[in-house]
C-alpha cells in the first residue's frame, strides 16, 4: 500500500519533469535569407542545439548545419554569387562577423580587428562587402574584396587626388557614425551606404559617400523618433524606411536623397512592424499588427493597388535576431517572400509566399517532440480593465484539469501576444495561470490586481510578478508573493527574486515555493 501511494505521488512530478524536458528542446528556425539564384535558403535554426546557422534547398530537405558557435548565430545573409554567406555571431560581449560556403565548410573570420563588428552589406556586383567594427568609442567603416579577402578601411582621398568639394552639411565618417547601432545597405551602385545612429532615445540615418568618407544626415528632424530597415529603390535615388517620426505609429516613408523630402507611403491605423520592397520596385509588401497577431498586405507601388496575399495560420511575425535583418524578405526574381512565423501552440518556422499560390509554404518543422497536438495551450483575450476604466489588452494562459489555479502576472515593456513561450507553458504545466497585461508600470500592476480579486475562477492571492525584461519596479511588494526577473535583479525592493535565464525547472521551482 505505502508503494502504491509513494507511485501515485511521484508520478505528477515525473510528468511535470518530462514536460519540462519537451519544452526545453523544442526547436526554432527563423531569420530566412534565400540565395540570389532562388534555389536555397538560409536561416537561423536550433536544430543542432544553440542558435546556428543552417542552409536548405528552397524546395525542401535536410538542413545542412553551417556553423557551430558556441555564443550562437544572429544573423546571416548570401553573397549575390550565391555561394559564399555572412553570419553575425556571438562571441562574449561581442559580435563577430564569419564568412561561411555553402557547403558546410569550415568559417574564417572575416576580421581579426578586435570589437563589435556590423554587417552593412554586398555591393550587387558581389565583389566587396561592407562593414564596421565599433571599438570603445571608435568606429572604423570598412570594405573586404571577396576575391583577396584583404580589407581596407574606408579614409579620405589624399589632397593630391583632388577631389571634390564635401557638401557643406557633411561629416567625417568617424564624426558621422557616432553612436552607429545598425549599417546598411550599402546604394545599389555600391558608392555609398547608409547607416542609423543613435544619441540616447532618438534614432537618425547617415548617408556616408565611400568614396570620400563623409556622411551626411538624411532624417533631420525635431523630438524623438525610430526609423528602421532602410531599404533602397533599384535607380538608388529613393530610400524606404520603417519611421514614427510625424505620428503615433510605425509607418513606411520613402525619403528622396538628391532633395531629402520625405513623405508617407503607407502609414494604416495599425502598427506596421516590417515591410520588404521588390527588387524591381514595384510591389510594397507589408506586415501589421492587429489584436496581438500579424496581418499581411501586398501593394502594387505607387498606386498602393492591394493584391490578393494569402494569410497563414494566425500567429505573429517572427521579430528580427539581429536589427539591420528585416523579418520579411523578397527574393531577387520577386516571386517569393520569406519570413518566420509565430503560432500560439507551435514552434517558430520559416514560411513562405510563392506569388500567384493560395497558401503560404512552411518550409521547415522545428522538432518538438513529446508535445503532440493540442498539449501547449493557447491564451485567451482577458477583459481587464484599466484606472481609467478602458479596457486594457490582456492574455490569459490556463492550465488543464484545474479549478482555480494560482497566478503568475507578466508585465513587459513591449506588448506580450499571444503566442508559444516556454516559460509561460513551463508554468501552465505545473498548473499555474499566466496572465500577461499589455499597460506600463503602475497601471499593469493595478489593473491586475482588480482583476484577479474579481475573477471567480483564479486564485488571486498574492500573485507572482513576471519581469522578464525590467519593465519597471513595482509600486507596493506586499501584494506580490514573488518576482521573477531576466536582468537587473535589485529593482524590485522588498520582494523574493529570481534571475531567470532559460532554466525552466529553476522557473517552475520557484514559483511552487512562493504560490503555495
Amino acid at each position: 500500500m505505502l508503494a502504491l501511494v509513494l507511485v501515485l505521488v511521484a508520478a505528477p512530478a515525473e510528468d511535470l519533469a518530462a514536460k519540462l524536458r519537451h519544452l526545453e528542446v523544442a526547436g526554432s528556425a527563423e531569420a530566412p535569407a534565400p540565395s540570389p539564384d532562388g534555389t536555397r535558403v538560409a536561416f537561423v535554426t536550433t536544430l543542432f542545439g544553440s542558435r546556428q546557422a543552417g542552409s536548405m534547398p528552397i524546395e525542401g530537405g535536410y538542413p545542412t548545419q553551417l556553423t557551430d558557435e558556441p555564443g550562437g548565430v544572429l544573423a546571416v545573409r548570401y553573397s549575390p554569387d550565391a555561394k559564399q554567406l555572412v553570419a553575425l555571431v556571438r562571441r562574449g560581449e561581442t559580435r563577430r562577423l564569419l564568412l561561411l560556403d555553402d557547403e558546410g565548410g569550415p568559417p574564417a573570420e572575416l576580421d581579426a580587428a578586435p570589437g563589435d563588428q556590423l554587417p552593412g552589406g554586398f555591393t550587387r556586383d558581389g565583389h566587396r562587402f561592407v562593414y564596421a567594427v565599433v571599438d570603445g568609442g571608435k568606429v572604423a567603416l570598412k570594405q573586404l574584396a571577396l576575391d583577396t579577402r584583404k580589407s581596407t578601411e574606408v579614409a579620405p582621398p589624399p589632397p593630391a587626388a583632388g577631389a571634390a568639394a564635401a557638401p557643406l552639411a557633411s561629416q567625417p565618417v568617424t564624426e558621422a557614425l557616432a553612436g552607429i547601432s545598425l549599417l546598411g545597405p550599402p546604394t545599389p551602385d555600391g558608392r555609398s551606404i547608409v547607416a542609423q545612429v543613435r544619441r540616447g532615445d532618438d534614432e537618425t540615418l547617415v548617408l556616408v559617400d565611400l568614396g570620400t568618407a563623409r556622411g551626411e544626415v538624411l532624417t533631420p528632424h525635431a523630438g524623438r523618433a525610430r526609423f528602421r530597415f532602410p531599404r533602397w529603390n533599384s535607380d538608388g535615388r529613393t530610400l524606404y524606411v520603417l519611421t514614427d517620426q510625424g505620428r503615433e505609429r510605425m509607418g513606411v516613408d520613402s525619403i528622396v536623397i538628391a532633395s531629402k523630402v520625405r513623405k508617407t507611403v503607407y502609414a494604416p491605423p495599425q502598427e506596421v512592424e516590417a515591410y520588404a520592397i521588390s527588387e524591381d520596385g514595384h510591389r510594397l509588401a507589408v506586415a501589421a499588427q492587429q489584436e496581438g497577431e500579424t496581418i499581411f498586405s501586398l501593394l502594387e507601388l505607387p498606386s498602393l493597388r492591394a493584391q490578393p496575399l494569402p494569410q497563414p495560420l494566425g500567429g505573429a511575425l517572427g521579430p528580427a535576431l539581429a536589427a539591420s535583418e528585416s523579418p520579411l524578405v523578397w527574393n531577387r526574381s520577386g516571386d517569393k517572400i520569406f519570413f518566420s512565423w509565430r503560432l500560439a501552440d507551435d514552434t517558430t518556422d520559416v514560411w513562405m509566399f510563392r506569388m500567384g499560390y493560395g497558401t503560404p509554404m512552411r518550409l521547415t518543422h522545428s522538432p518538438r517532440p513529446g508535445l503532440g497536438r493540442g498539449a501547449i495551450p493557447r491564451p485567451t483575450l482577458a477583459r481587464v480593465v484599466g484606472a481609467d476604466g478602458r479596457e486594457v489588452v490582456s492574455w490569459l494562459w490556463r492550465p488543464e484539469g484545474t479549478g482555480k489555479p494560482r497566478v503568475a502576472v507578466l508585465v513587459s515593456a513591449t506588448p506580450t501576444r499571444p503566442l508559444f513561450d516556454k516559460r509561460i507553458a513551463a508554468l501552465n504545466f505545473a498548473g499555474f495561470a499566466v496572465l500577461a497585461v499589455n499597460a506600463p508600470l503602475p497601471e499593469a500592476e493595478q489593473a491586475a490586481l482588480k482583476y484577479l480579486r474579481a475573477a471567480p475562477d483564479l486564485d488571486g492571492r498574492k500573485p507572482l510578478l513576471l519581469d522578464f525584461d525590467a519593465a519597471a519596479p513595482v509600486a507596493d511588494a506586499s501584494e506580490w508573493s514573488g518576482v521573477v526577473v531576466g536582468a537587473e535583479p535589485g529593482r524590485h525592493k522588498g520582494l523574493p527574486t529570481i534571475e531567470l535565464t532559460a532554466d525552466l525547472e529553476r522557473l517552475v521551482a520557484f514559483a511552487r515555493e512562493k504560490l503555495k
